[in-house]
């Protein structure tokens, strides 16, 4: 990494594995579990909506991981005061519950089902 009048600089090979690195820490199962999570998110809220749903998921997800008091009520209110997307309490119930199960989940990826969520 260079920097150069104060900004930093990152080739492609530094770029590629950063993203590699974030991605991990997001979904610690590859593209499998993103898929399932990018599957449900869009079963649950507007198809048009959904790039600013997924958004709104990994915003609230990084900081579940990276938090020390894991206190998702505080989260979720710092990060939807940034207004990514509107959700109805019944979304942002299944939101909280899908996130709570991804960061518990294993190999297998037995998430709920969208039903299962919203019961």
């Amino acid at each position: 990494m260079a920097t150069f009048f104060g900004f930093k600089y990152e080739s492609k090979k530094e770029r590629e594995e950063n993203y590699q690195a974030y991605f991990k820490k997001i979904f610690p199962y590859g593209e499998p579990q993103k898929r399932k999570v990018e599957e449900l998110l869009n079963e649950l809220i507007n198809k048009r909506r959904r790039n600013q749903l997924m958004l709104h998921y990994i915003l609230i997800k990084e900081a579940m991981i990276d938090s020390v008091s894991k206190d998702y009520d505080a989260i979720a209110a710092e990060i939807e005061k940034k207004r990514y997307v509107k959700l109805n309490q019944e979304q942002k119930n299944c939101i909280r519950k899908l996130i709570e199960t991804d960061l518990t989940i294993d190999g297998e990826l037995n998430y709920p089902s969208i039903e299962e969520l919203k019961a």
